[in-house]
């Protein structure tokens, strides 16, 4: 392990979905909410399953899963996220030290930024610094004329929170089933975080991405080929076979790390550890 490089990293990416929470987040609302049509989950866990294979591209699995939601209020999404969602253990400790040691914290995830906004609520805005995620489209009675737009939605789920908004406001807000990507492929979680670092004047062996599927991996690699940190956290076989081919045939600058294979027991404090190795 490079210790030097460790002591630099300055921006820390992560995934959401299985790095910071247990639960597929995009398929696991539609299984909360539409109990009565099972088949839609079903729809929604193959497709998903089979992009974090890497067997789907990002707009092969948006396409046909984006229209499941259809329907969804944005009630459901906020309190899905309030209320369903099960945060990997160690998470608030995880958050909370990046961000009394000063390091940007970037959720960088294929999720709904819906579901970030209402992390940034609970746990505080500032302990957050940038977004990076696919936006779940929503609109006023679901009509695709009325569309909210990303910073409007933003006001809504703060709102929210702060008790300061009508809620039955919130279900006359239905998602329309259309998925605006912001992350088309794997290897653009890595060129999305760059751009954030640049911004900072953070060079890119101060970066730091943590994955959890194939869909980490380009975010993974490319990091560690430009002198960053990639680790492989709560990962599965699938991700863990490719890095270790990776490491196995390339000469990379960076540093890949598999930190703990996936499982109920995994802890991001695991991660702390690799971040801090010299103050936890």
């Amino acid at each position: 392990m490079k210790d030097k490089q460790l002591r630099k990293i300055q921006m820390v990416s992560c995934d959401l979905n299985g790095t910071l929470v247990h639960q597929h987040t995009m398929m696991d609302m539609i299984r909360v909410y539409f109990p009565h049509r099972p088949e839609q989950y079903e729809r929604a866990k193959d497709i998903f399953a089979k992009q974090t294979s890497g067997l789907l591209s990002m707009k092969q699995a948006f396409d046909t899963a984006g229209p499941l939601t259809k329907g969804l209020t944005l009630r459901n999404a906020i309190e899905y996220a309030r209320s369903e969602m099960r945060f990997i253990k160690g998470f608030e400790e995880f958050i909370l030290t990046l961000y009394k040691n000063g390091k940007y914290f970037v959720i960088n995830s294929t999720g709904y930024s819906v579901t970030a906004e209402v992390i940034k609520s609970l746990f505080g805005p500032e302990k957050i610094y940038g977004v990076i995620c696919n936006r779940l489209i929503f609109a006023w009675e679901g009509n695709p004329s009325k569309t909210i737009g990303e910073n409007d939605l933003s006001d809504l789920v703060r709102d929210y929170f702060v008790n300061r908004a009508d809620k039955a406001l919130y279900d006359k807000i239905h998602a329309t089933g259309k998925v605006e990507l912001g992350i088309r492929n794997e290897e653009d979680k890595a060129m999305f975080v760059f751009e954030l670092a640049d911004k900072m004047n953070i060079p890119r062996t101060g970066v730091a991405h943590i994955g959890d599927t194939m869909g980490d991996s380009g975010g993974i690699c490319e990091v560690a080929r430009n002198g960053g940190l990639g680790i492989a956290f709560n990962y599965n076989e699938a991700l863990k076979n490719h890095l270790e081919n990776v490491l196995k045939n390339e000469k990379i600058p960076g540093t890949i790390i598999l930190a703990e294979p996936k499982g109920d027991r995994s802890d991001l404090r695991r991660v702390l550890n690799i971040l801090f190795p010299d103050s936890l």
